[in-house]
């Protein structure tokens, strides 16, 4: 297990390596550039402070030059500074990581708890109407943009009912009633199409599961119907389902950008959005870096719990 997580680790590196040649090449296809940011428009024909701030920043320097030298900055945690704010590009991101990361789990979260009982009931009382309806419920979640649902929760829950904020962040540290207050429109809109997915698949794995043969053999020993599939099958058809789930953890946490723009939401996806639309383009940079890194690195993580849950996949 240890020489296999060492191997993940060390395939990663030129993943990230990868990530951030794109990331760097993305930036510099942008329109404009810093200095035209930096500058503003009244002193945009002005040559000699062109000049002077293009070489402050070192984009008199060819472009592998420039890459090297914000790779290793980057490789040190040193992003540079926000054009906007003028603040460290590193506390800018990491001020707003705990915000993403707390929608996404409390999504997944949501996605579990309605998809394994919902997926686990259908598959028991297959061709059942419950069957019927939990697969034509995961179909509507599944064919629904993600967009849509959350611009129609924010329509009839804050602007025609009143029930529910469409905005706002409060941390579950310093308020935990009023974090979920502002937490549950959101945290629906994530967790909703995550849940039809993971409906489909625990109901599949669940069906698989109750055709294998121990599964007969469980019922000729004598135990009830509700023991072999609550303790026994359940349990090994969750394996895919929590694998599924991580994998969709690490997209939620890399693709959460147009969610939190609806909701505002202040996590790392609106930073990103903001930065693009104020043309903050060492925040841009950092922030696709950070969110790729998260992204990869979730993913090894789920790797190796796959491995942990089911000892029996080979080790390649």
């Amino acid at each position: 297990m240890l020489i296999y997580a060492i191997n993940r680790i060390l395939h990663m590196i030129p993943v990230l390596f990868v990530l951030t040649v794109v990331v760097f090449s993305f930036v510099q296809l942008l329109p404009g550039d810093v200095i035209d940011t930096l500058i503003g428009d009244e002193e945009a024909e002005d040559e000699e402070l062109r000049a002077f701030l293009m070489k402050e920043y070192g984009l008199d320097q060819p472009i592998y030059v420039q890459y090297g030298i914000w790779l290793g900055k980057a490789l040190q945690g040193d992003f540079g500074k926000s054009l906007i704010t003028r603040r460290p590009v590193s506390t800018e991101l990491f001020e707003s990581i705990p915000a993403t990361v707390y929608l996404a789990l409390v999504g997944i979260g949501i996605s579990i708890i309605i998809a394994v009982p919902l997926g686990s009931i259908a598959a028991v009382k297959r061709n059942s109407p419950t069957d019927y309806a939990a697969q034509v419920t995961s179909l509507i979640g599944i064919s629904i943009p993600e967009f849509w649902f959350a611009i129609m929760a924010v329509l009839l829950f804050s602007l025609h009912w009143g029930l529910l904020p469409s905005s706002g962040y409060v941390s579950p540290f310093e308020d935990l009633s009023q974090s979920l207050y502002y937490l549950i429109l959101p945290a629906v809109a994530v967790g909703f199409r995550q849940a039809a997915y993971t409906t489909r698949l625990t109901r599949s794995s669940m069906l698989d599961e109750m055709n294998k043969e121990y599964v007969d053999t469980a019922r000729s020993l004598g135990f009830s119907d509700s023991k072999v599939i609550y303790k026994y099958t359940l349990r090994n058809a969750l394996i895919p389902t929590i694998t599924i789930s991580g994998l969709q953890l690490a997209n939620l946490l890399g693709g959460t950008v147009v969610l939190e723009t609806i909701f505002a939401w202040p996590g790392i996806g609106q930073a990103i959005y903001l930065a693009i639309i104020d043309h903050d383009y060492p925040l841009i940079q950092a922030g696709i870096l950070v969110l790729g890194i998260i992204v990869v690195s979730v993913n090894l993580l789920v790797d190796l719990l796959y491995r942990v849950l089911n000892p029996r996949v080979a080790l390649n």
